[in-house]
């Protein structure tokens, strides 16, 4: 029997693949810093979705604090950018 949840964490986790990928060529482009940006865009979107994943079990403090935690990063790298 599969995981009713199982498409968001596979979602989850092809992001977090994605991040990793974009941070090993960060590494050796350090010129492109927008590399970089989108990078902590989308550990944003894992955070985002597993805030989903936590509501959906119906555990509201811990879909609180993911949704504080990529809310806080969205900003932190916004600032940080720009």
């Amino acid at each position: 029997m599969r995981h009713p949840y199982e498409p968001l964490i596979q979602l989850q986790l092809a992001t977090i693949c994605i991040a990793v990928i974009l941070a090993v060529v960060a590494i050796f482009n350090l010129e492109h810093k927008w590399i970089i940006l989108i990078m902590f865009y989308i550990l944003t979107i894992s955070l985002l979705i597993e805030s989903l994943v936590e509501y959906k079990k119906q555990q509201l403090i811990p879909s609180i604090s993911q949704l504080l935690r990529a809310i806080i990063l969205f900003i932190f790298t916004t600032i940080l950018y720009f």
